[in-house]
């Protein structure tokens, strides 16, 4: 089949890349940006452009990964921000690598009935007070600052100070969010000022200033946890019990970051470092790496139905597993990773997967008297960090903290609340709403080692998509060998175990599609499968070469020097 040249990732002018892939659906690529000092890569120019004038500054990536997501929140925020949390690993020069994990916490007087029992339960969880958890952002940036960057925060925090004062470009993305969700957006009378101005939707193109935001970071940035346990603690709960929540400013400013033991599995001649609990999607992404090591050439065509029948097959038995197993650590019933990577359990799933048929997911029980392991992965000449952030859907709970200009989360639908999440997710035990717990993530941010030394990273967003996304742009760059900007914009897949069903974007052509039917698989066409970035580093000295880039499905560009 010949590569068609109608991508919607199309650049003129750029010639074509031969990449030698079974029937691939794109001809053309934006050139893959190459660094020799150093790089961001995020969803948001402007938020990858703060990242580099914090590194310019002096910085470490520590530095520029922080100052990358305060920006992202003001120019973002139907994605991210202040009132929401994340996972971020980092990889340092001879030190094993590390997982803070920043994710939202329950509040301590939180029941499931309160959501059964609210006036329309079917939403309770998505938008409204009782679906605001407890942020984590706002104290684990502060926190991975404090211990392992090298600036101050306040300095960190500048880049997005200053974007949220001189204002930026509101992005197609956005615009699209707020178009999307102007019904909730309306309820809140500071959101609709901000994003219904008129009445109607913010469009693309616009030119908008948050001064109220950039006043809060500018304090953030002063006075650090003081400000978060204090102020920020106290309006950011107001905001939440205003409409309905029973989160407490005790809640907020009791609430801590947590270093956690990194997931690593060799893959090849590398070392993968992924996010462990309360993420599942580190642990789907190295069963499926298990899973297909190993598989037949003939199998691993990357674009071909019979590779991406491999994949799905291989995440519908890790989304079994999340479902079952998995959850807060310090949740009962939750069963450790490496019970659940076990390679006799491993090998047991791979031989049960038909390369012809899409078969039932059976389970397998894991080995029980396994205990928790820590892996060290050692950083020759450099740091990376791979960090994702979240407010969980669009514009998160809906609701503002009026005065601080802050978007609160609506973490609450990560847990199992009896009938899955909002994403389609099967109900989990181990993920039960707990007060004080902390719901199981897809955030799957990821570092790739070699020899000891990181040579890349990747991550993603997008809910249960951004497990298959990172996997698939893992893949694509350390199994294929694919230019990175290639490797974030191949066509890709998404199969999540229920609903049985495998998405596909609109790039995946019409014969892969017939062959992956003729296995068994219900086709369902979508535009967009998450959003994912991607750094390689090549070389060491004077020879280094930093490859970096942005997935096109958003727009962005990163920056470096």
């Amino acid at each position: 089949m010949e590569p068609r040249s109608t991508s919607r990732w199309a650049t003129a002018g750029v010639a074509a890349l031969d990449l030698a892939l079974a029937s691939p659906s794109w001809a053309f690529y934006r050139p893959t940006l190459e660094f020799r000092r150093h790089a961001v890569a995020a969803d948001n120019t402007d938020a990858s452009r703060a990242g580099d004038q914090v590194l310019r500054a002096g910085g470490n990536a520590v530095d520029a990964a922080v100052a990358t997501a305060l920006a992202l929140g003001v120019a973002s925020p139907a994605s991210s921000g202040f009132g929401g949390g994340g996972l971020a690993i980092i990889c340092r020069p001879s030190t094993p690598c590390i997982f803070v994990d920043f994710r939202e916490t329950a509040p301590a007087a939180l029941t499931a009935e309160q959501l059964a029992h609210a006036p329309d339960p079917q939403r309770a969880s998505h938008v409204g007070g009782l679906a605001v958890a407890v942020p984590g952002e706002p104290a684990g940036l502060a926190y991975l600052v404090r211990r392992y960057g090298r600036l101050p925060l306040a300095r960190d925090a500048a880049p997005a100070v200053a974007l949220a004062r001189n204002g930026f470009t509101v992005a197609p993305s956005v615009a699209d969010r707020a178009r999307d969700n102007a019904r909730d957006l309306a309820l809140d009378a500071h959101l609709a000022r901000a994003w219904l101005p008129g009445g109607s939707p913010i469009a693309a193109g616009v030119r908008v200033a948050r001064p109220l935001l950039a006043a809060t970071l500018a304090r953030y940035g002063r006075e650090g946890d003081r400000f978060v346990q204090g102020d920020f603690a106290r309006l950011y709960a107001d905001a939440a019990r205003a409409r309905g929540g029973v989160i407490t400013a005790a809640d907020i400013a009791a609430y801590r970051p947590v270093e956690r033991p990194v997931l690593a599995r060799a893959f090849g001649s590398r070392t993968v470092v992924t996010a462990s609990y309360p993420s599942a999607g580190g642990l789907v992404m190295l069963q499926a790496l298990a899973m297909l090591e190993g598989a037949p050439a003939e199998r691993m065509r990357p674009g071909s139905s019979a590779y991406l029948h491999l994949l799905a097959e291989s995440w519908r038995q890790g989304f079994d597993d999340r479902a079952r197993y998995i959850g807060d650590p310090e949740n009962a019933g939750v069963v450790l990773p490496d019970a659940l990577l076990d390679a006799a359990r491993m090998q047991r799933r791979r031989a049960r997967i038909d390369p012809d048929h899409a078969s039932a997911v059976t389970p397998d029980e894991p080995p029980r008297d396994h205990g928790t392991t820590h892996l060290c992965a050692v950083d020759a000449d450099g740091t990376i960090v791979s960090l994702t952030t979240t407010v969980n859907e669009p514009f998160g709970a809906r609701i503002a903290a009026p005065s601080l200009d802050v978007i609160l989360n609506d973490e609450i639908d990560d847990f199992s609340l009896g009938g899955g999440s909002s994403y389609g997710l099967a109900a989990s035990r181990p993920n039960a709403l707990t007060p004080g717990r902390r719901p199981v993530s897809s955030m799957t941010p990821t570092v790739v080692l070699e020899n000891g030394r990181p040579v890349g990273c990747v991550g993603a967003a997008g809910g249960p998509r951004i497990t298959t996304a990172t996997t698939q742009v893992l893949l694509n760059l350390f199994a294929h060998n694919m230019d990175p900007e290639a490797a974030v914009s191949a066509p890709r897949v998404h199969h999540q175990g229920a609903p049985l069903e495998l998405r596909v974007e609109r790039e995946v052509p019409e014969d892969v599609r017939a062959a992956l039917r003729a296995r068994g698989h219900t086709i369902v066409e979508v535009e967009s499968l998450a959003v994912a970035q991607a750094l390689v580093v090549r070389g060491e000295g004077a020879a280094r070469r930093v490859l970096v880039a942005s997935d096109p499905r958003k727009g962005a560009l990163p920056a470096g020097l």
